[in-house]
């Protein structure tokens, strides 16, 4: 993979504690900042997909109250009858209760 030298304008106090703390893990402050800079990526990009995952589940649970308050008792009576008959259908016989 190709390098680049990029300049940069930090801090004094900020370069002072990457190059301490880039001696301590024994790399290079370009090193350091590189290995930075790719976890802060990863934890943005994480930080993206946990926001669209909470996003589509608040959506999931409004449309599943918009559907909710659709429904008339028979309808739920009649989701719970059908989820009974699945069950038993795929319960071994052994296996049932009550």
């Amino acid at each position: 993979m190709a390098a680049y030298k990029v300049n940069i304008s930090l801090p004094e106090q900020l370069v002072a504690e990457i190059d301490e703390m880039a001696g301590e893990l024994g790399l290079s402050r370009s090193g350091f900042i590189a290995e930075a800079s790719t976890r802060y990526m990863a934890d943005v990009k994480n930080l993206t997909a946990e926001e669209r995952r909470r996003r589509d589940i608040d959506r999931a649970i409004a449309t599943f109250r918009r559907i909710g308050r659709r429904l008339t008792p028979a309808d739920i009576q009649g989701m719970i009858d059908q989820t009974r008959r699945d069950r038993e259908r795929d319960t071994p016989p052994e296996l049932r209760t009550i």
